[in-house]
């Protein structure tokens, strides 16, 4: 998760790439030792370098293998010589390109030439990213005299370590130093460090929830001196206090942005609050669900680290059964081709520019949104071409208990599809979530219908919608039609970037609503500005 800036750690080539965003280029290269170097620089009018850099520093350290890589340089912004800070241009894996911080994030875009917006995610190590992607992390912020901040901070290892999760390991090791003792110990529980697996799931999954899950501390003053004084095998609940929709800091409600309106989490980072709001983990007492039961930290599968016997449906038959025995007949009448997941923990989550499963469990109920344009449902997330009342409607035909009279819809429900009205009206997560939806296999809505239908996200103006309606369509398209979409940049100013846009909607298509519709759409969404950073 956090490595040093050296050899295969660095995914990004570091070869002279360059990114242009709101006025200013980002360029990688090497210094003469061979180590990573970023250098920011604003641009003219002619998109040539002018003026003295924003930033010109080596990389130190990197953050994160799988999604996307970030970067981190020393910089002295007021803290002191042990400031560390994370630059503002990350290396996304699955697409081999460099991309700018603002896209990673739900914001609009902000103003050419305006520095401060650029850096928006210009973040400080030492009291923000340390916590979480690093062993036993200590801040070590002293207040020196005037005021001054000033950051002296380790780690106990780089990365997550084998005590984060088992906690502190010396006595661990000094008792079993003696090879003889260790094979008089065999199997047998062992005290001196935590053992996740043979903890009740509360405290197995507060092990996880201390970085999956976002938390307010006791103390937070102490945690930006000390660390959060957590140890696996205790009660997380001692330290800090899990964030949901209605968590307030000083009487304020800072973070219902990151939640539905019914309390499930919309972002990663959430996955703990998703889990204590599901009613399979039993308030976390014995034989209820925990992390464990699905993740594997040994195992011999890094992405996501499922454990083998609980990918796909088995993570949900290992308790549930799936068919009437009676009749024969499958749980949920779709087949194979949708597991457990699709309906009861669906793509509703957004992430490291991706859509993730949720993981609150839950039954769906499409007829509890009818009328409503503040939250997706798991039914027409992959019924993307059909409304709410339609997947309600459908119920009864499916085996489960029929909905009762039925909220009457709204009038755009008439429009076009949920996903439709969402990618064109909804806030800006239900925009990249409904373009997610669009690239899933299973969706059952023609490839050319739904390469027309993301296009409508290719002039965002928030960067990530236009990011994932990029990619949308990059694996969508015919292999002739690639190159097409490559000349379209969401991160390209809108003089370049539109007539791309022009050009794919001429070759695929357009939405599906009239001038009339689109405005009134747009309309509604302008209503929801998001700023959701992390």
């Amino acid at each position: 998760m956090t490595q040093r800036a050296e050899g295969e750690a660095v995914l990004a080539p570091f070869a002279g790439e360059h990114v242009d965003h709101l006025g200013f280029r980002a360029t990688m290269t090497r210094g003469a030792e061979g180590r990573p170097h970023v250098r920011v620089a604003p641009l003219d009018d002619e998109g040539r370098e002018a003026g003295e850099p924003l930033l010109d520093v080596d990389v130190v350290m990197t953050v994160g293998s799988h999604r996307y890589q970030q970067y981190l340089a020393r910089l002295d912004r007021g803290g002191g010589p042990g400031e560390v800070w994370r630059l503002p241009v990350a290396w996304h894996v699955a697409t081999a390109r460099w991309i700018p911080m603002n896209a990673a994030f739900l914001e609009p875009e902000g103003a050419r030439g305006d520095a401060e917006a650029y850096l928006r995610h210009l973040s400080r190590w030492n009291d923000n990213c340390v916590l979480c992607h690093n062993t036993e992390p200590r801040p070590g912020l002293a207040q020196e005299t005037g005021g001054a901040p000033r950051f002296d901070t380790t780690v106990g290892e780089l990365g997550i370590a084998c005590e984060a999760c088992h906690g502190p390991a010396g006595a661990h090791l000094q008792r079993h130093a003696d090879p003889f003792r260790r094979l008089l110990a065999g199997g047998a529980e062992d005290g001196s460090i935590a053992h996740p697996g043979r903890l009740v799931p509360r405290d197995e999954s507060g092990v996880c929830g201390r970085c999956h899950g976002n938390r307010i501390s006791a103390d937070v003053a102490a945690v930006l001196r000390e660390g959060d004084g957590f140890l696996p095998g205790t009660d997380l609940a001692a330290v800090s206090r899990p964030i949901f929709r209605e968590a307030t800091v000083g009487g304020e409600a800072l973070f219902a942005e990151r939640f539905w309106p019914d309390g499930t989490p919309r972002l990663s980072a959430y996955e703990y609050q998703g889990l204590l709001l599901s009613p399979c983990h039993q308030d976390g007492r014995e034989g209820g669900l925990g992390c464990d039961d699905c993740h594997a930290m040994h195992g011999d599968r890094p992405d996501m680290q499922v454990r083998r016997d609980r990918a796909g449906a088995k993570a949900c038959t290992s308790c549930h059964v799936l068919e009437d025995l009676s009749s024969g007949t499958r749980h949920g009448g779709h087949g194979e081709t949708v597991t457990c997941q699709g309906c009861h923990t669906p793509r509703i989550t957004y992430g490291l520019l991706e859509g993730m499963i949720g993981h609150r469990i839950a039954v769906p109920r499409p007829q509890a949104w009818i009328g409503r344009h503040d939250q997706p449902d798991a039914c027409t997330q992959c019924h993307a071409d059909r409304s709410r009342t339609w997947a309600a409607e459908a119920l009864p035909r499916l085996g489960f208990p029929d909905p009762g009279p039925l909220p009457p819809p709204a009038p755009d429900e008439a429009w076009g599809s949920r996903v439709q009205l969402d990618l064109v009206g909804g806030d800006p997560l239900q925009r990249v979530l409904a373009i997610h939806a669009l690239t899933r296999p299973e969706v059952p809505v023609a490839v050319a219908l739904r390469r027309a239908w993301i296009t409508d996200g290719l002039d965002d103006e928030y960067p990530a919608v236009r990011w994932f309606a990029w990619r949308a369509l990059r694996q969508l398209a015919e292999p002739e039609q690639v190159a097409l979409v490559d000349a379209y940049d969401p991160h390209a100013d809108a003089e370049h970037r539109v007539p791309a846009a022009d050009a794919l909607r001429a070759a695929f298509g357009g939405g599906p609503f009239s001038p009339e519709q689109r405005e009134a759409l747009e309309a509604r969404r302008e209503r929801t500005v998001l700023w959701i950073g992390e």
